[in-house]
């Protein structure tokens, strides 16, 4: 992928519309902590939506041919941290995948998957160090004190726009 300036977006539009037009998408960089952006042709992006969502009715179908065990062993060999989490936890870890990743493709909006995905990551890790899955496992002795209340959107302080 061909990387450019957020710059030259103004300075050279017409580069950049040629850049996105040979190579299908550019990344143009942005200062400071600015996120990158990816500008791409709207074919390419209609044949990455349907490769996704062909995998997703694949991976549905494995599921349902092929059970809860077909999938999970496909996820362990694609995500060798799997191996942390008890079996029971790999299985719902299964059930929640298939659900989250139809859910996104639906809503074309990827935001919940990553966050799912990298929950069960940090599950995994927990299960991985015995001493931390003991710590976090047991139970609590005492009274930790009040719980505060939830602050509200309207009371967090921020300007609405």
């Amino acid at each position: 992928m061909k990387t450019m300036q957020w710059s030259d977006a103004a300075r050279t539009p017409r580069e950049v519309a040629a850049a996105v037009e040979s190579s299908g998408e550019i990344r143009l960089e942005r200062r400071g902590d600015g996120v990158p952006f990816v500008i791409m042709r709207a074919d390419r992006a209609k044949q990455a939506r349907h490769g996704m969502e062909t995998t997703v009715r694949l991976l549905r179908n494995m599921l349902a041919h092929g059970g809860v065990d077909l999938v999970a062993d496909a996820l362990l060999d694609a995500f060798p941290w799997t191996n942390f989490l008890p079996e029971k936890d790999r299985h719902e870890f299964v059930k929640e995948f298939m659900w989250t990743l139809e859910a996104c493709a639906d809503l074309d909006m990827w935001t919940p998957f990553g966050r799912m995905m990298h929950e069960w990551e940090q599950t995994a890790a927990i299960h991985a160090d015995p001493i931390l899955a003991q710590e976090l496992s047991r139970a609590v002795d005492s009274d930790l004190g009040p719980v505060p209340a939830p602050m509200l959107p309207e009371d967090s302080g921020a300007e609405e726009e």
